[in-house]
């Protein structure tokens, strides 16, 4: 589905794209380069969200403007994101874990200035 949005200079994904994003990375799913310059993230920042925005930002060379809204619309429960890779033999705990050892939080409604500091670090450092 990405590789027909390759082109579009600007972008807006609610957070269940983004989950499924994030699933698709941590099963190792191939992503396209992408063109965006402007990148609009309506989704709050969990762990379950992490290896898309990650990836997106990765697979973003061009990207100027980046805003996360933080919103939790209907997203799908994190326990359904955690049983769906239990079905597939994977451990959820290691799935979610960040690439740079920092644990992010698993409650939509509880993020904390130390999870917003960290998503600016990880934004740098895809830049």
């Amino acid at each position: 589905m990405l590789e027909k949005l390759q082109n579009a200079e600007k972008l807006t994904f609610g957070g269940n794209f983004v989950q499924i994003l994030s699933l698709a990375e941590i099963r190792g799913v191939p992503f396209p380069m992408l063109k965006v310059k402007s990148l609009i993230l309506d989704t709050v920042i969990c762990q379950y969200v992490i290896p898309g925005i990650e990836r997106l930002l990765q697979n973003s060379p061009d990207l100027e403007k980046l805003i996360v809204r933080g919103r939790n619309y209907n997203t799908i429960p994190g326990e359904h994101l955690d049983q769906y890779l239990q079905l597939l033999s994977l451990c959820p705990d290691q799935c979610w874990r960040s690439k740079d050892g920092f644990s992010w939080n698993k409650s939509l409604r509880n993020v904390r200035p130390k999870h917003v500091t960290s998503l600016v670090k990880l934004m740098l450092k895809n830049n």
